[in-house]
């Protein structure tokens, strides 16, 4: 099952893409960018070219299987080409509106792109769940400021098909809400060591016994890291690694932190696997 066909990998992302953008376009429409291969404007002023935008074209649709036929048509541009990230990033927003997304963020003055061409919460969770909030936790929140002022923190309203692991949870630097923690699929995007990766089971009851004793693999892919072994990881979760106590802490694996923000005090083993550290 974890060797796909090329051609069984490609309507996966036809279908993955076609999800992300019919989620952004509230499930009733959508708007997929693709890059015409000639320039629609010149550039003047003081617009120069980044060889993008000005040849791009845009099509919108009312349905999701419209969206997958035009997706499959250009899939090459996402799959294989250089601007497949720029290009779900712009179809993303477009399927939300501009105005759309300002109106998620807790401050209409945040940000999609962060310091050093990082990603943002807020396109992490475009991307997760249709809506670019900035925050990680379940629903909203208001806080009083005092003297009348109230401040609206958004968070997930929803659960999610696809879920987040953050190592920032670990830190104590945010909470990861269950919508994100135990989304429809056992899949989580795992923000750890500045960038993101993939971890994936096979067995939907991982999502549904919480609290029962219990062994399950994890799968781990790692695309920035050109990974090409397959990385298998046992979780025993239960009465017996609740003492679990580290020698190190140093020597923790991040993605093992990662997996104990959703399953605390598990016990991980890499299967001969030289562990990430």
């Amino acid at each position: 099952r974890l060797r796909p066909s090329s051609s069984t990998r490609r309507q996966c992302l036809v279908s993955a893409l076609a999800d992300v953008l019919w989620r952004a376009g509230e499930e009733k429409q959508a708007i997929v960018a693709i890059n015409s291969g000639r320039s629609h404007f010149t550039p003047v002023g003081h617009y120069s070219s980044e060889r993008l935008l000005e040849k791009m074209t845009c099509f919108s649709v009312d349905n999701i299987k419209d969206l997958q036929v035009i997706l499959e048509q250009h899939i090459e541009q996402y799959e294989t080409g250089m601007l497949g990230c720029l290009l779900l990033t712009i179809s993303a927003v477009l399927s939300r509106s501009v105005e759309k997304v300002r109106e998620d963020m807790d401050l209409r003055t945040n940000t999609l792109i962060g310091a050093h061409g990082y990603c943002t919460q807020e396109l992490v969770n475009l991307l997760l769940c249709g809506r670019a909030v900035s925050n990680v936790f379940d629903n909203d929140i208001e806080l009083d400021s005092g003297n009348g002022d109230r401040t609206l923190l958004k968070g997930i309203k929803d659960q999610c098909q696809v879920g987040l692991l953050s190592l920032f949870e670990h830190y104590n630097i945010c909470k990861v809400g269950a919508h994100l923690k135990s989304p429809y699929y056992p899949i989580w995007v795992v923000c750890s060591e500045s960038h993101f990766s993939v971890l994936f089971g096979l067995q939907r009851e991982l999502l549904i016994n919480q609290d029962e004793v219990m062994d399950f693999d994890l799968y781990y892919y790692d695309g920035l890291a050109n990974q090409q072994e397959e990385i298998r990881l046992t979780v025993s979760v239960g009465k017996l690694t609740q003492n679990l106590q580290e020698d190190d802490a140093d020597l923790v694996p991040p993605l093992e932190l990662c997996i104990r923000t959703r399953w605390k005090d598990a016990l991980v083993s890499w299967n001969e696997t030289e562990p990430i550290l």
